[in-house]
């Protein structure tokens, strides 16, 4: 699950660079909203692209995605780079580049959206929902047995964890998983069709 971790650090770029890209570019933003000596003021990270439902209501529907990418605390940040740095890997290469962007983007804008929906209020950042929607994805995985058995009870206890520790916003991060375990369902099949499809024409080869 995790023979990423054996690839020399400087192949993992050309490797897996949608993993890389967003990693560097949610590095680049921290490290911006540091040096305005105001990381911690929620006014700011509304300059910086984070969720906050007056500025969609105002037609500013870009935050969905800006605000994932934005991160406003050390512990988040950390967090959330070493599970997509863990985790993000696998699912990269097993959607293909650029299935797997649309897919970070697509959960990730999912628990805003939920943010919205569910009139959650507050200043939000992070690519919280996206974590939920890959969480998602591995759970589809785990159900049908893809996986290590042990490594989706481990995931599962995480989500649990999770959703505890964060449920004032329990159902926007709820849709990222739900929307993470459907996409997950379909590319599967998919790829499982296709390489049904690609055997039995083998086969008449």
């Amino acid at each position: 699950m995790f023979g990423h971790t054996f690839i020399p650090f400087r192949r993992f770029p050309h490797v897996f660079p949608v993993v890389t890209s967003i990693l560097l570019v949610q590095t680049v933003i921290y490290v911006m909203l540091l040096s305005t000596g105001h990381g911690n003021d929620p006014k700011v990270w509304v300059q910086y692209g984070a969720y906050i439902d007056w500025r969609i209501e105002q037609g500013e529907w870009w935050r969905y995605i800006s605000s994932t990418f934005l991160h406003v605390n050390l512990f988040q940040f950390i967090f959330i780079s070493f599970f997509l740095y863990a985790f993000g890997p696998q699912l990269e290469w097993l959607m293909g580049r650029f299935f797997f962007t649309l897919f970070y983007l697509f959960t990730g804008s999912l628990a805003n959206i939920g943010y919205y929906l569910f009139d959650i209020p507050g200043v939000h950042a992070g690519a919280n929902g996206a974590i939920y929607g890959i969480l998602g994805f591995y759970l589809y995985l785990y159900l049908r047995r893809l996986i290590d058995p042990n490594s989706g009870l481990g995931l599962l206890l995480l989500v649990l964890i999770n959703l505890v520790l964060n449920w004032t916003a329990m159902l926007a991060y709820l849709l990222s998983l739900i929307g993470g375990f459907f996409l997950g369902m379909i590319i599967i099949e998919i790829r499982r069709i296709k390489a049904e499809n690609e055997d039995e024409e083998d086969k008449h080869q």
